[in-house]
């Protein structure tokens, strides 16, 4: 795609992100009274028309990700850039299918308009092992680990669906230039060690701790699973330039016992990388700058509408949440 292209299409970008959330309307959601107010102020923000087209607010806020991947594919004339983000629709829609099928369901989820891979072969490889080889090399793995696990844990399902999520997006945006190609090994890294911390006193061997990790982060699994037996975790994280302070939180999180700061440092992070990348103009940071904040303002819009159900108050959301 060439410089002038890139130009164009970040010129339309900007136009797109005038729709994100600004300031004060996350402050309003963050202390609206319950969820039913939190429907109230998105219904005056440009998420207003799905919410009237949709059911409910899950189907909205996938309705707005699927927006952006259109407009993504409409302006991108990099063919591996977008089938990148297409391919990553298609691993929502395995996670979907794959683990309501693993639990004995019928498949008949709700599911996001198909990215490279039909929806309904995803759904057939399941129980038909001739429709297998349909599905593109990393899925026909993932599958096959699935099918290998023993009575699967929803913990073990997410375990191996997040490690497809992973090699999808490390293979598809880690090429592009930076700061969006930082991206995926900035995003393992950082739910590697969440992980970790998480299950630190859960008397895991070496090797079990291993088996959890993904690969591609700035540190190997087995560094991360000697870091939980010497009890050096956040010190090891803190090696790596640019996450002293998601180390320091981290530390703190030990100490405590909650990890919703290291959540919210993790989001804010994520956050930055993408607000440099929107201002790469003649790359094409914006565009995937765009599609990747929608689909964190998503799932941050998600967590509030959830906490407000739950009786959550403002100031533990906001704990969590690296918004206003």
């Amino acid at each position: 795609m060439s410089g002038s292209s890139y130009a164009y299409a970040s010129g339309r970008v900007s136009g797109l992100e005038e729709s994100l959330l600004t300031e004060r309307t996350w402050n309003q959601l963050i202390t609206a009274e319950d969820r039913d107010e939190v429907l109230r102020i998105l219904g005056d923000s440009w998420y207003g028309a799905l919410l009237q087209s949709e059911d409910n607010l899950d189907g909205a806020l996938r309705s707005a990700v699927c927006r952006a991947e259109e407009e993504l594919v409409e302006l991108s004339t990099d063919k591996n850039f977008t089938r990148g983000i297409l391919f990553r629709r298609d691993v929502r829609n395995a996670r979907y299918l794959w683990k309501n099928l693993a639990a004995g369901g019928e498949g008949d989820v709700e599911v996001e308009p198909p990215g490279l891979i039909p929806v309904e072969d995803i759904k057939r490889a399941w129980g038909d092992s001739s429709a297998v080889d349909i599905l593109p090399i990393r899925f026909q793995e993932t599958l096959e680990e699935i099918k290998d696990l023993q009575s699967p844990s929803a913990v073990a399902l997410d375990t191996v669906l997040d490690r497809l999520a992973a090699k999808v997006e490390a293979e598809n945006l880690g090429g592009i230039e930076e700061p969006v190609g930082s991206l995926p090994s900035v995003k393992i890294e950082l739910r590697n060690f969440l992980t970790a911390a998480r299950r630190r006193n859960e008397e895991l061997t070496s090797a079990a701790i291993e088996g959890i990790m993904l690969e591609g982060g700035y540190h190997t699994p087995s560094d991360i699973a000697e870091a939980v037996r010497v009890n050096k975790l956040a010190a090891l994280l803190g090696e790596k330039a640019g996450f002293e302070e998601a180390a320091a939180v981290l530390d703190q999180g030990l100490e405590s016992g909650s990890f919703l700061a290291f959540q919210r440092e993790s989001d804010r992070m994520i956050l930055d990388i993408l607000e440099r990348a929107s201002g790469k103009m003649f790359s094409p940071g914006p565009l995937a700058a765009y599609v990747l904040r929608r689909e964190l303002e998503a799932a941050h819009l998600k967590m509030i509408a959830a906490g407000k159900a739950a009786g959550i108050d403002s100031r533990r959301l906001n704990a969590r949440v690296p918004r206003g």
